[in-house]
């Protein structure tokens, strides 16, 4: 088996190190070859997997650059981007590791997402456990609206922790400390929380004012909130969430959720 991994981002520096410690043969393709390099068209026509690790927007025309013949099977990495965007390729397929990637963390460990049809998704689940990663099987086509979902549901598992740590950020310099002090001070709550989930699942995991049924607690951080000029559209949408997780858990009375559950609705008691 050969591959090329055209373009060379983040996700190659990776992807290529990955590949050929478990024996396989790659090459990089890039528009202006480096040393050790291919051009994009000499490395893809002698390779038998081609793989697109090219910025979303630029996939489809880059499939459409290079010169394929039968038997290839072309590839891109994007959750988000249908695998029409590789219909110049004799065959396509998404393989798709759900982890950021920053510096030089590797690929180990975890999922990764498969869309191909029938005659490749063997050696493709093949070659994710020989990397380390643990295979998704993927509905194959995905419907649009299955993409959004799917692509959402990881972009708010990754990013989304972000806002929530920015509003966080927020009201710790709203109550007087130094802002730059506040990722530091607040990280490592957030890593208890997701360590827990982990160990737990997301219902045994949840903690704070709402698991406890505090309702005063709750109402002192919206007037905290007010105070600061924040909006409190996050924190009631965040809290109806965590109020569900506690009920799932068993963590409330009747009395304890009607009281979270009208004060979420309204933002005041």
């Amino acid at each position: 088996m050969k591959h090329a991994v055209i373009g060379h981002g983040r996700l190659a520096r990776a992807l290529v190190p990955a590949l050929r410690a478990a024996g396989e043969d790659v090459a990089i393709g890039r528009r202006e070859a480096g040393a050790g390099e291919l051009l994009a068209a000499d490395a893809a026509r002698a390779a038998d997997w081609v793989w697109l690790t090219v910025p979303d927007d630029a996939i489809a025309a880059t499939a459409a650059a290079l010169p394929w013949r039968a038997g290839q099977l072309a590839l891109h990495c994007s959750g988000a981007t249908p695998l029409a965007a590789l219909a110049p390729a004799p065959a396509a397929a998404g393989f798709h590791p759900l982890k950021l990637l920053a510096g030089d963390a590797g690929l180990a460990g975890v999922h990764v997402g498969i869309e191909a049809g029938a005659p490749h998704r063997p050696a493709l689940r093949a070659l994710a456990q020989r990397l380390g990663l643990l295979p998704l099987d993927l509905p194959s086509p995905m419907t649009p609206q299955a993409r959004a979902a799917y692509h959402a549901a990881a972009n708010l598992a990754a990013s989304g922790v972000l806002a929530v740590l920015a509003e966080a950020g927020a009201l710790w310099a709203a109550a007087g400390l130094p802002p730059g002090e506040a990722l530091t001070a607040l990280l490592p709550l957030t890593r208890g929380a997701l360590d827990t989930a982990a160990a737990r699942g997301l219902a045994g995991a949840v903690s704070g004012p709402i698991a406890r049924g505090d309702a005063g607690v709750l109402a002192r951080h919206l007037d905290a909130l007010l105070a600061a000029g924040l909006d409190a559209d996050l924190l009631l949408a965040l809290g109806r969430r965590q109020l569900a997780l506690a009920e799932a858990a068993g963590r409330l009375d009747t009395a304890q959720a009607a009281a979270l559950r009208g004060l979420l609705a309204t933002g005041s008691c």
